[in-house]
């Protein structure tokens, strides 16, 4: 069942639209909740809402910076009048004091800036297609009903929850800023280059020749990794042809990704800080916190660029919004995909079983992959925490055959080079991980083992993490 487009209208801090991409729209769906027609508005509003909710917290966040900021000023002053008021006298400069009065103009301008970000990244207009006027830059043009249960309602936190989720999980205005700048700032180049990259090479050396090939992009958040997938020239040139679907359970997350595709598609750039809300502790040198990063990179920009002009048409890439484990354990996704591409997303799971043989219901045939590459640094959610020799073990009994098996060798930053093993480091402690690389594909082929049957297996393992973590007692 489809319904009329899902509009949105997002501002552009600073805009140069390349002529050739005027009228070239990328196409992307959200599935949402079925439910009565009558009811279509009041999904809208409570989209608007949670929206706007999560934009003001971003606000609240500021506020709460500045105020801290200013009891810092006031105690570290009436601190040196007391202990320093003869010996640095004449001498301001070297007083934390004036430092921090200097630190608190620029702060103001680089939160100031980041909650435009946020504000821009989050607006729009949700009408369902019902207004008269067509917008040229649309991408959520169809809302694909799949769920019954409002609950799931965009995933994490669902619109309704008001509580923790939105204020301190990853369906909050901190996330985007540090998911933004992660994905798709040109200062984060080098941590997606080994993320990324190494998986959409890993799917051209798989899927050389296949023609269209489906892929699936779970845990998709802002949609970089789908974008590098779709706009892929090495993919091309290997002789195939991608369709993508990106999906994410944070409805969040997705009206970012939609905005700042949105930018690329106008060729439109913004600063961001991505540093300026970091935890006031372990920094080095206090200027580094004020670091400015723009945002689409060049290599974006240039990416939906060349594949317009060499294709014609724009990147075939969609988004679904909803729960991994209750949009695609259905039937109607069993055989579906040639490539399911996971990044900083199996150790989400609650119950890693679940996404094992959820993948293994979605690979099409024997030549149909699971690549992967990220952490094992498994979630406060996860019932179930294998090490990774226990996780090749798994995979292997699940009726996978492993092509490529490795820890990566080097240690990478999650969010920027400078996190982790730089020059000039940010941080007296670092933070960095080895990713979990992998290409699998299904050992014999399509089996039918939990294959009709498989939502059924799904909702009886996860009533079995609700006795586990004693939230159903039996």
């Amino acid at each position: 069942m489809m319904a009329a487009g899902l509009l949105l209208t997002v501002s552009i801090i600073s805009l140069t639209i390349h002529p050739i991409l005027s009228f070239c729209p990328l196409a992307a769906s959200v599935s949402i909740p079925k439910h009565d027609d009558s009811l279509h508005n009041d999904v809208d509003q409570l989209l608007r809402e949670k929206l706007q909710r999560i934009a003001s917290e971003y606000e609240s966040h500021v506020d709460k910076l500045k105020k801290t900021l200013e009891m810092e000023i006031e105690l570290s002053e009436k601190t040196e009048n007391c202990l320093l008021r003869n010996t640095m006298e004449g001498r301001p400069e070297f007083l934390l004091s004036e430092k921090l009065r200097r630190k608190r103009e620029v702060m103001k301008e680089c939160l100031d800036a980041n909650n435009l970000v946020v504000q821009r990244l989050l607006s729009g207009s949700i009408d369902g297609g019902k207004t008269s006027q067509t917008k040229p830059y649309k991408l959520f043009e169809t809302i694909e009903y799949m769920d019954d249960d409002y609950s799931l309602l965009m995933g994490n936190g669902g619109v309704t929850d008001q509580q923790k989720k939105e204020t301190e999980g990853y369906d909050t205005a901190l996330q985007v800023i540090t998911h933004t700048a992660r994905d798709w700032a040109h200062g984060s180049s080098p941590c997606r280059d080994l993320t990324n990259a190494w998986i959409t090479r890993a799917i051209v050396d798989n899927c050389s020749g296949m023609g269209k090939i489906r892929i699936l992009v779970p845990g998709s958040g802002l949609c970089r990794l789908a974008y590098d997938i779709s706009t892929s020239s090495d993919i091309v040139e290997a002789g195939a042809e991608a369709f993508v679907e990106a999906n994410d359970s944070s409805v969040t997350m997705a009206f970012a990704a939609r905005s700042v595709l949105d930018m690329v598609q106008k060729q439109a750039v913004s600063r961001i800080y991505p540093f300026v809300s970091d935890p006031q502790r372990n920094e080095i040198h206090s200027s580094k916190r004020f670091d400015v990063d723009v945002f689409p990179d060049e290599e974006a920009l240039a990416a939906y660029r060349d594949y317009y002009l060499s294709r014609g048409k724009s990147p075939d890439l969609a988004y679904t919004v909803g729960d991994f484990s209750s949009v695609y354990k259905s039937q109607s996704k069993r055989a579906l995909y040639n490539v399911v591409a996971t990044a900083f997303f199996i150790d989400t799971a609650t119950n890693i079983y679940e996404y094992i043989f959820i993948m293994k219901h979605l690979l099409k045939d024997k030549y149909s992959i699971w690549v992967n590459c990220g952490p094992v640094q498994w979630h406060p959610c996860a019932m179930l925490r294998p090490t990774v020799d226990e996780l090749r073990d798994i995979l292997i009994a699940s009726g996978f055959e492993l092509i490529t098996w490795e820890i990566a060798p080097e240690t990478l930053a999650y969010r920027h080079p400078d996190d982790y093993g730089a020059v000039h480091a940010r941080y007296t402690r670092e933070e960095g991980y080895r990713s979990l690389r992998f290409v699998a594909r299904l050992s014999q082929g399509r089996t039918d083992d939990a294959a009709d049957d498989l939502h059924l297996r799904i909702e009886y393992i996860e009533y079995l993490n609700e006795v586990a973590n004693g939230k159903i007692k039996v």
